[in-house]
């Protein structure tokens, strides 16, 4: 058993083999344990990490600490006191949450990533967003003015230049959100909205309760969502409620409470350009397998670096129920180029 401390926090994780790092992040359900045969098949070839986040298995139980925000600074810290200056990344339900904002903050430390089970909802504006979304961001460009001049390698950043990028991001979220309110008003009123988009008034799920995540897993328990997942007779059952027992509820309630549907979706299409799979079980009882509309929108102009990937007769935790999944892991961060990847499950965008 291994661990850090964080400040005052105790954080357990686990390592093996050696080689390029590999960070493996846990769901709502479970710890670190349940990517036991996931880390055994990458240690051949990968240095592989799991780690328990706060409220879950053997880490620190820190209510202050439960926030999606306190998770990724988790990472990020994880990362900067173990000395790894760039890892790939593999995120399951929760932890993609979290590896996919840790990867739009330091993309530069995150080669690639693939993320599994990841809420990915439909907030019901995908076309709408794809219109706005391109027109908020080169707004927030040239209100965030233009990129500072080559400085010295020796200088140090100002810290107004360091978080620019963050800035940036949330000024096109924000312009978004009204140029989605405004179409949405234009429509009541009259006024013409784009043809063939429906006008939607966004949704800020801490504000208006517009939070599908939290119908799906905040309003349950942890071991509510593994009788979800598992009958008591098979045997994954019995492994997860070890770490079910350790789970702290309020962390699984936290970690959803300021979950954005529109958010996610933007994030993935529009702030990451490293490989990513994203691999879904088609059964999956605690987060419904997303539609061909988000699919459709995650893919465009990126059908050759994000990779969906359908696991038919698979539910929430693919990486025990299915050995395609540790190939799928292996092959896609051996492959030099995942867009020549050959994967039998590959979702297709259908052309109309």
């Amino acid at each position: 058993m291994s661990a850090i401390r964080l400040g005052d926090d105790l954080i357990h994780y686990e390592v093996l083999g050696r080689g390029r790092p590999v960070i493996l992040v846990h769901s709502w359900i479970g710890s670190w344990r349940y990517w036991i045969p996931t880390m055994q098949q990458l240690q051949l070839k990968y240095r592989v990490y799991a780690l328990d986040l706060y409220g879950y298995g053997d880490s620190v139980k820190n209510a202050q600490k439960y926030t999606l925000e306190h998770q990724i600074q988790l990472l990020d810290d994880f990362t900067q006191q173990l000395g790894i200056p760039k890892t790939g990344l593999v995120g399951h339900g929760l932890g993609a949450m979290v590896a996919v904002e840790f990867a739009r903050r330091f993309s530069d430390r995150v080669p690639r990533m693939l993320i599994s089970n990841a809420p990915l909802f439909d907030p019901g504006n995908l076309e709408q967003r794809s219109v706005i979304m391109p027109q908020a961001l080169a707004a927030a460009a040239r209100a965030a003015g233009p990129a500072p001049s080559a400085t010295p390698v020796t200088a140090v950043p100002a810290p107004e230049e360091k978080h620019a990028p963050e800035a940036t991001v949330m000024n096109a979220s924000s312009a978004m959100r009204a140029a989605l309110a405004e179409a949405a008003r234009n429509r009541t009123t009259g006024g013409e909205a784009p043809r063939s988009v429906t006008a939607v008034e966004p949704q800020t799920p801490s504000r208006n309760g517009d939070n599908p995540l939290q119908a799906a897993v905040g309003s349950t328990t942890p071991e509510m969502l593994l009788a979800k997942c598992f009958k008591r007779s098979e045997p994954e059952f019995e492994k997860l409620q070890v770490d079910v027992a350790k789970t702290d509820t309020n962390a699984v309630k936290t970690s959803v409470s300021t979950f954005d549907s529109g958010y996610m979706l933007d994030t993935l299409r529009y702030h990451l350009s490293m490989p990513i799979v994203v691999v879904h079980g088609a059964d999956d009882p605690v987060i419904p397998m997303p539609g061909e509309s988000v699919w459709n929108y995650l893919t465009v102009d990126k059908e050759d670096t994000l990779l969906p990937v359908l696991l038919t007769g698979i539910r929430h935790f693919p990486m025990l129920e299915s050995e395609r999944f540790s190939r799928l892991v292996t092959d896609f961060l051996d492959s030099p180029d995942v867009s020549k990847l050959e994967i039998k499950e590959r979702w297709k965008r259908r052309t109309r």
